[in-house]
């Protein structure tokens, strides 16, 4: 039967069972050709899945909960080790958050950026999540920056199955207790509230509210109209001519993670962790240009 023929006659059990609204049977002709219907590229299963630990080092960590202990895996890594190239990042991050250059009129200026610009470059975490959808969907990764010892850190916490998610939590909201400065990039409409969803999903209690600096907010004060849209990927090409190469689409992420979960193969996993870093370092670009007027269209 010719290639056509068989596509054609998969595709016709498929109207059935749909018709006769049997979900069973609707799976099983979809995969019966290996593609996935929710993101159009034919499925790899690799022989030889690669470990957790082999694609993202890092270490085990227990969390006390309200229930007993859970465990989750923490990544830990500095720019230096990440991309000693991009070490300039880290010193003009932190130059400016000690003064050089800001340009922050604070009658204009929104009430995070006047608690950014008053403090060190030690006083802002920054944070980003992946999670599996939007409202109410599961968090998997959470991932904080912050600067110690002349470099930037990044901190990623990640759930390596659907019942870790409290434990990632749970360690968030411990070290989001102490930041001075909670920097995120349209965090106040997504990320924060998808972890007090999520918070409240589990019976956790969330810290008081502290100063926040949302950074797609400001974006949009000083490009909007003059950028294609504030996307985050988008002010990263323009303002510092960064392209990725081989980055997972957003679109791609969630079933990423569940096949992760399903294979314990980690190769997209890891994937998906250097996109949340590159999100994080890109973060930390936006608050030296903002802090100090500087428009790189400009330049």
């Amino acid at each position: 039967m010719a290639q056509s023929d068989s596509r054609r006659k998969k595709l016709q059990m498929l109207t059935r069972s749909l018709a006769r609204k049997d979900i069973k049977a609707a799976q099983e002709a979809i995969c019966a050709d290996q593609i996935d219907p929710r993101i159009g590229y034919r499925r790899y299963e690799p022989e030889n899945p690669l470990s957790l630990a082999h694609a993202c080092a890092g270490e085990e960590r227990t969390v006390g909960m309200p229930m007993g202990t859970s465990r989750f895996w923490l990544i830990n890594r500095t720019l230096e080790q990440v991309s000693p190239a991009s070490r300039q990042v880290a010193l003009q991050f932190a130059g400016v958050m000690r003064g050089a250059r800001q340009r922050v009129d604070e009658l204009e200026a929104s009430v995070g950026l006047c608690h950014a610009a008053d403090g060190g470059p030690e006083d802002l975490l920054f944070m980003d999540v992946e999670s599996c959808g939007f409202s109410g969907a599961v968090i998997f990764l959470v991932g904080m920056m912050y600067y110690r010892n002349d470099d930037l850190h990044f901190e990623q916490y990640l759930a390596r199955n659907y019942a870790e998610e409290a434990a990632i939590l749970t360690a968030f909201i411990d070290r989001v207790a102490s930041a001075r400065v909670l920097v995120t990039f349209n965090g106040k409409a997504f990320d924060m509230n998808m972890i007090r969803e999520r918070a409240i999903f589990h019976g956790l209690k969330m810290p008081p509210e502290g100063p926040h600096l949302d950074l797609l907010t400001e974006a949009r004060k000083r490009w909007r109209g003059r950028l294609p849209n504030c996307k985050l990927q988008t002010l990263e090409r323009h303002l510092f001519k960064r392209n990725r190469v081989g980055d997972i689409p957003g679109w791609a992420i969630a079933d990423a993670y569940h096949k992760f979960v399903d294979t314990a193969d980690a190769r997209q996993v890891r994937d998906i962790v250097h996109h949340n870093l590159l999100d994080l370092l890109t973060m930390a670009q936006l608050v030296s240009v903002i802090l100090t007027g500087e428009d790189p269209m400009d330049a």
